[in-house]
């Protein structure tokens, strides 16, 4: 399965829990593109009018750009391995705005917590 067919599924299941969990995000107006390296695959997380979808290829304005490889990013968004520890450890690179990327490790947090 590809990192884009993951990210549907991981991405989805961890909005909907992160609703009950973090209900702010309902009313964020967000977009993050993905960029995996070593697959040439792109796609972009979208958060609009209280949903959220994933979408193939490239955003005009996304708010954030995080580009890896498909083992890290498929381990950030299955919990495995924290967003912050694998930008520390240059495992993942951000263009954009870095600092609004914490609302999307927020995101992940609140959704994959147990």
């Amino acid at each position: 399965m590809a990192v884009y067919e993951k990210a549907v599924e991981a991405f989805n299941k961890i909005f909907e829990k992160a609703k009950t969990s973090l209900p702010e995000v309902t009313s964020w107006n967000k977009v993050y593109q993905f960029v995996v390296e070593d697959a040439g695959e792109e796609f972009y997380v979208e958060i609009s009018g209280g949903n959220l979808k994933v979408e193939k290829g490239k955003h005009e304005r996304p708010i954030a750009t995080i580009i890896g490889t498909a083992e890290v990013l498929e381990k950030i968004m299955t919990g495995e391995l924290d967003a912050m520890a694998a930008f520390m450890k240059r495992q993942i690179k951000i263009t954009g705005n870095v600092l609004d990327t914490m609302n999307l490790k927020k995101l992940l947090d609140a959704g994959l917590k147990g």
